[in-house]
Protein backbone atom coordinates (compact mmCIF):
# COMPACT_ATOMS: atom_id res chain seq x y z
CA UNK A 1 0.00 0.00 0.00
CA UNK A 2 1.33 3.45 -0.91
CA UNK A 3 2.36 5.68 1.98
CA UNK A 4 0.98 9.17 2.47
CA UNK A 5 4.41 10.54 1.46
CA UNK A 6 4.35 8.58 -1.80
CA UNK A 7 0.85 9.85 -2.58
CA UNK A 8 1.96 13.44 -2.01
CA UNK A 9 4.96 12.95 -4.30
CA UNK A 10 2.73 11.42 -6.98
CA UNK A 11 0.43 14.44 -6.81
CA UNK A 12 3.40 16.75 -7.36
CA UNK A 13 4.59 14.76 -10.41
CA UNK A 14 1.12 14.65 -11.96
CA UNK A 15 0.66 18.38 -11.43
CA UNK A 16 3.93 18.98 -13.28
CA UNK A 17 2.72 16.72 -16.08
CA UNK A 18 -0.52 18.61 -16.65
CA UNK A 19 1.50 21.82 -17.06
CA UNK A 20 3.02 20.35 -20.22
CA UNK A 21 0.83 18.68 -22.86
CA UNK A 22 -2.11 16.24 -23.38
CA UNK A 23 -4.68 19.07 -23.34
CA UNK A 24 -7.59 16.61 -23.69
CA UNK A 25 -7.26 15.51 -20.07
CA UNK A 26 -5.49 18.54 -18.69
CA UNK A 27 -8.39 20.49 -17.18
CA UNK A 28 -10.21 17.57 -15.58
CA UNK A 29 -7.04 15.99 -14.19
CA UNK A 30 -5.81 19.31 -12.82
CA UNK A 31 -9.08 19.87 -10.97
CA UNK A 32 -8.96 16.36 -9.50
CA UNK A 33 -5.36 16.83 -8.37
CA UNK A 34 -6.13 20.16 -6.72
CA UNK A 35 -9.06 18.57 -4.88
CA UNK A 36 -6.88 15.63 -3.79
CA UNK A 37 -4.08 17.93 -2.66
CA UNK A 38 -6.60 19.97 -0.66
CA UNK A 39 -7.91 16.82 1.00
CA UNK A 40 -4.41 15.59 1.90
CA UNK A 41 -3.54 18.96 3.42
CA UNK A 42 -6.79 18.97 5.39
CA UNK A 43 -6.15 15.38 6.50
CA UNK A 44 -2.62 16.25 7.64
CA UNK A 45 -3.96 19.14 9.73
CA UNK A 46 -6.56 16.86 11.30
CA UNK A 47 -3.90 14.28 12.19
CA UNK A 48 -1.77 16.99 13.82
CA UNK A 49 -4.69 17.98 16.01
CA UNK A 50 -5.28 14.36 17.00
CA UNK A 51 -1.60 13.87 17.88
CA UNK A 52 -1.90 16.63 20.47
CA UNK A 53 -5.25 15.50 21.83
CA UNK A 54 -5.41 14.90 25.58
CA UNK A 55 -7.97 12.14 25.02
CA UNK A 56 -5.21 9.86 23.71
CA UNK A 57 -7.63 7.28 22.30
CA UNK A 58 -5.04 6.16 19.76
CA UNK A 59 -2.48 5.70 22.53
CA UNK A 60 -5.00 3.43 24.26
CA UNK A 61 -5.05 1.23 21.17
CA UNK A 62 -8.31 2.41 19.61
CA UNK A 63 -6.88 2.62 16.09
CA UNK A 64 -7.90 1.20 12.71
CA UNK A 65 -6.58 -2.25 13.65
CA UNK A 66 -8.73 -2.22 16.78
CA UNK A 67 -11.88 -1.54 14.78
CA UNK A 68 -10.95 -4.15 12.15
CA UNK A 69 -10.76 -6.91 14.77
CA UNK A 70 -13.60 -5.79 17.03
CA UNK A 71 -16.73 -7.96 17.13
CA UNK A 72 -20.08 -6.34 17.88
CA UNK A 73 -23.29 -7.86 19.20
CA UNK A 74 -26.37 -6.09 20.57
CA UNK A 75 -28.90 -7.32 23.09
CA UNK A 76 -32.43 -7.64 21.74
CA UNK A 77 -33.73 -4.49 23.41
CA UNK A 78 -30.80 -2.49 22.04
CA UNK A 79 -31.27 -3.91 18.55
CA UNK A 80 -35.01 -3.19 18.62
CA UNK A 81 -34.45 0.37 19.80
CA UNK A 82 -31.95 1.09 17.02
CA UNK A 83 -34.10 -0.53 14.32
CA UNK A 84 -37.21 1.33 15.48
CA UNK A 85 -35.37 4.63 15.49
CA UNK A 86 -34.00 4.18 11.98
CA UNK A 87 -37.36 3.11 10.57
CA UNK A 88 -39.41 5.80 12.32
CA UNK A 89 -37.10 8.79 12.25
CA UNK A 90 -35.21 8.59 8.95
CA UNK A 91 -36.73 10.48 6.03
CA UNK A 92 -36.20 8.40 2.89
CA UNK A 93 -36.45 11.44 0.64
CA UNK A 94 -32.86 12.36 1.49
CA UNK A 95 -29.50 10.51 1.46
CA UNK A 96 -28.48 8.68 4.63
CA UNK A 97 -24.96 8.20 6.02
CA UNK A 98 -23.97 5.12 8.02
CA UNK A 99 -20.68 5.15 9.94
CA UNK A 100 -19.63 1.49 10.12
CA UNK A 101 -16.25 1.11 11.86
CA UNK A 102 -17.12 -2.27 13.37
CA UNK A 103 -20.34 -3.71 11.91
CA UNK A 104 -22.74 -3.42 8.97
CA UNK A 105 -25.76 -4.11 11.16
CA UNK A 106 -28.83 -2.00 10.33
CA UNK A 107 -27.56 -0.79 6.94
CA UNK A 108 -30.21 -3.02 5.35
CA UNK A 109 -32.82 -0.57 6.66
CA UNK A 110 -31.24 2.28 4.74
CA UNK A 111 -30.62 1.04 1.20
CA UNK A 112 -34.29 1.51 0.32
CA UNK A 113 -33.71 5.26 0.33
CA UNK A 114 -32.59 7.38 -2.63
CA UNK A 115 -28.94 7.04 -1.70
CA UNK A 116 -26.88 5.72 1.20
CA UNK A 117 -23.24 6.43 2.03
CA UNK A 118 -21.54 3.64 4.01
CA UNK A 119 -18.31 4.85 5.63
CA UNK A 120 -16.01 2.03 6.67
CA UNK A 121 -12.42 0.84 6.51
CA UNK A 122 -13.24 -2.63 7.82
CA UNK A 123 -15.64 -3.56 5.00
CA UNK A 124 -15.29 -3.34 1.21
CA UNK A 125 -17.93 -3.41 -1.53
CA UNK A 126 -18.02 -7.23 -1.65
CA UNK A 127 -18.52 -7.40 2.13
CA UNK A 128 -21.37 -4.90 1.94
CA UNK A 129 -23.09 -6.65 -0.98
CA UNK A 130 -22.83 -10.02 0.76
CA UNK A 131 -24.25 -8.63 4.01
CA UNK A 132 -27.14 -6.85 2.31
CA UNK A 133 -28.10 -9.87 0.21
CA UNK A 134 -27.97 -12.04 3.33
CA UNK A 135 -30.46 -9.61 4.87
CA UNK A 136 -32.94 -9.85 1.98
CA UNK A 137 -31.76 -6.86 -0.04
CA UNK A 138 -31.69 -8.55 -3.43
CA UNK A 139 -30.12 -5.79 -5.54
CA UNK A 140 -28.17 -3.38 -3.33
CA UNK A 141 -27.30 -0.58 -5.74
CA UNK A 142 -28.38 2.50 -3.83
CA UNK A 143 -25.23 3.06 -1.81
CA UNK A 144 -21.69 4.39 -2.01
CA UNK A 145 -18.74 3.04 -0.03
CA UNK A 146 -16.27 5.59 1.39
CA UNK A 147 -13.37 5.48 3.84
CA UNK A 148 -13.80 6.39 7.50
CA UNK A 149 -10.76 8.38 8.61
CA UNK A 150 -9.62 7.90 12.21
CA UNK A 151 -9.39 11.68 12.74
CA UNK A 152 -13.15 11.84 11.96
CA UNK A 153 -13.01 14.59 9.37
CA UNK A 154 -15.44 13.70 6.56
CA UNK A 155 -14.60 15.72 3.41
CA UNK A 156 -17.19 16.92 0.92
CA UNK A 157 -15.31 15.07 -1.83
CA UNK A 158 -16.50 11.84 -0.16
CA UNK A 159 -19.97 12.88 1.02
CA UNK A 160 -21.58 16.08 -0.34
CA UNK A 161 -22.09 18.79 2.24
CA UNK A 162 -25.58 20.05 2.98
CA UNK A 163 -27.32 17.09 1.29
CA UNK A 164 -27.77 14.48 4.05
CA UNK A 165 -31.05 13.94 5.86
CA UNK A 166 -29.96 11.37 8.45
CA UNK A 167 -26.73 10.01 9.94
CA UNK A 168 -26.42 6.78 11.92
CA UNK A 169 -23.29 6.36 14.07
CA UNK A 170 -23.02 3.21 16.21
CA UNK A 171 -20.18 1.60 18.22
CA UNK A 172 -17.75 4.41 17.42
CA UNK A 173 -17.86 7.26 19.95
CA UNK A 174 -17.01 4.99 22.93
CA UNK A 175 -13.53 4.59 21.39
CA UNK A 176 -12.88 8.15 20.22
CA UNK A 177 -11.06 10.95 22.00
CA UNK A 178 -12.81 14.22 22.81
CA UNK A 179 -11.05 15.90 19.89
CA UNK A 180 -12.15 13.17 17.49
CA UNK A 181 -15.71 13.57 18.75
CA UNK A 182 -15.55 17.33 18.13
CA UNK A 183 -14.29 16.67 14.60
CA UNK A 184 -17.14 14.24 14.02
CA UNK A 185 -19.83 16.67 15.18
CA UNK A 186 -18.30 19.36 12.98
CA UNK A 187 -18.48 16.99 9.99
CA UNK A 188 -22.10 16.17 10.85
CA UNK A 189 -22.94 19.87 10.86
CA UNK A 190 -21.49 20.32 7.38
CA UNK A 191 -23.09 17.13 6.00
CA UNK A 192 -26.65 17.58 7.25
CA UNK A 193 -29.35 19.57 5.56
CA UNK A 194 -31.13 22.11 7.78
CA UNK A 195 -33.47 20.06 9.96
CA UNK A 196 -31.46 16.86 9.38
CA UNK A 197 -30.42 14.71 12.32
CA UNK A 198 -27.76 12.27 13.53
CA UNK A 199 -28.47 9.22 15.69
CA UNK A 200 -25.43 8.50 17.88
CA UNK A 201 -24.55 5.71 20.29
CA UNK A 202 -22.11 6.64 23.06
CA UNK A 203 -21.03 5.39 26.48
CA UNK A 204 -21.96 7.83 29.21
CA UNK A 205 -19.03 7.64 31.63
CA UNK A 206 -21.20 9.17 34.37
CA UNK A 207 -22.48 5.66 35.07
CA UNK A 208 -20.46 3.57 37.54
CA UNK A 209 -19.86 0.55 35.28
CA UNK A 210 -19.04 2.76 32.34
CA UNK A 211 -16.57 4.78 34.38
CA UNK A 212 -14.88 1.55 35.49
CA UNK A 213 -14.51 0.58 31.83
CA UNK A 214 -12.84 3.96 31.15
CA UNK A 215 -10.38 3.42 33.99
CA UNK A 216 -9.68 -0.07 32.63
CA UNK A 217 -9.07 1.50 29.19
CA UNK A 218 -11.92 -0.39 27.57
CA UNK A 219 -13.68 2.88 26.69
CA UNK A 220 -12.75 6.53 26.29
CA UNK A 221 -14.11 9.34 28.45
CA UNK A 222 -17.34 10.99 27.37
CA UNK A 223 -20.45 12.06 29.25
CA UNK A 224 -23.87 13.32 28.23
CA UNK A 225 -22.97 16.79 29.50
CA UNK A 226 -19.75 16.89 27.46
CA UNK A 227 -21.49 15.68 24.30
CA UNK A 228 -24.25 18.25 24.79
CA UNK A 229 -21.67 20.99 25.34
CA UNK A 230 -19.90 20.06 22.09
CA UNK A 231 -23.20 19.91 20.18
CA UNK A 232 -24.23 23.35 21.48
CA UNK A 233 -21.30 24.88 19.58
CA UNK A 234 -23.07 23.93 16.34
CA UNK A 235 -26.56 24.80 17.63
CA UNK A 236 -27.58 21.15 17.53
CA UNK A 237 -30.75 20.30 19.42
CA UNK A 238 -30.05 17.23 21.59
CA UNK A 239 -32.17 14.47 23.11
CA UNK A 240 -30.70 11.61 25.11
CA UNK A 241 -31.84 8.04 25.76
CA UNK A 242 -30.18 5.71 28.28
CA UNK A 243 -31.11 2.11 27.53
CA UNK A 244 -28.59 0.18 29.63
CA UNK A 245 -24.93 0.22 30.65
CA UNK A 246 -22.64 1.15 27.74
CA UNK A 247 -25.62 1.97 25.53
CA UNK A 248 -26.72 5.55 25.66
CA UNK A 249 -28.05 7.26 22.55
CA UNK A 250 -28.23 10.85 21.41
CA UNK A 251 -30.34 12.42 18.71
CA UNK A 252 -28.82 15.67 17.49
CA UNK A 253 -30.74 17.83 15.05
CA UNK A 254 -29.40 20.68 12.92
CA UNK A 255 -31.38 23.94 13.09
CA UNK A 256 -33.92 24.42 10.32
CA UNK A 257 -36.80 22.54 8.76
CA UNK A 258 -36.53 19.44 6.61
CA UNK A 259 -39.27 19.19 4.00
CA UNK A 260 -40.72 15.70 4.05
CA UNK A 261 -42.55 13.20 1.88
CA UNK A 262 -44.13 11.76 5.01
CA UNK A 263 -47.76 12.36 5.87
CA UNK A 264 -46.70 14.42 8.87
CA UNK A 265 -43.88 16.89 9.44
CA UNK A 266 -40.36 15.53 9.79
CA UNK A 267 -39.20 15.94 13.36
CA UNK A 268 -37.44 13.91 15.99
CA UNK A 269 -39.97 12.56 18.46
CA UNK A 270 -38.95 10.60 21.50
CA UNK A 271 -39.37 6.86 21.14
CA UNK A 272 -40.31 5.41 24.52
CA UNK A 273 -38.01 2.63 25.63
CA UNK A 274 -39.54 -0.68 24.60
CA UNK A 275 -41.76 0.88 21.90
CA UNK A 276 -40.90 -1.12 18.76
CA UNK A 277 -44.24 -0.96 16.99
Amino acid sequence: MASRYQIKEAVKILKQAVQENFDTFKTGLHEDLVALEKYISRSDNAYQVINGDMGKSLAMGFNDKFFETMKVTHHQNISQFITTWIQKQSDWKYPVVYLCPTTLMYTEHGVKTNLVYILSNKFNMNDINTYLKTNNVSSPKQYRHKKLEIHCDIPDMDVPYGQIGSIVCLDYLPYLSLEQTRNLLKSFFFLLKPGGSAFIHFSDADQENEWSSVVAKKRTYLTESLLKQMATKFDFKCEFFHIEDYYSFASIQKPGKLDSIKAGPTKIEKIPIGDTK
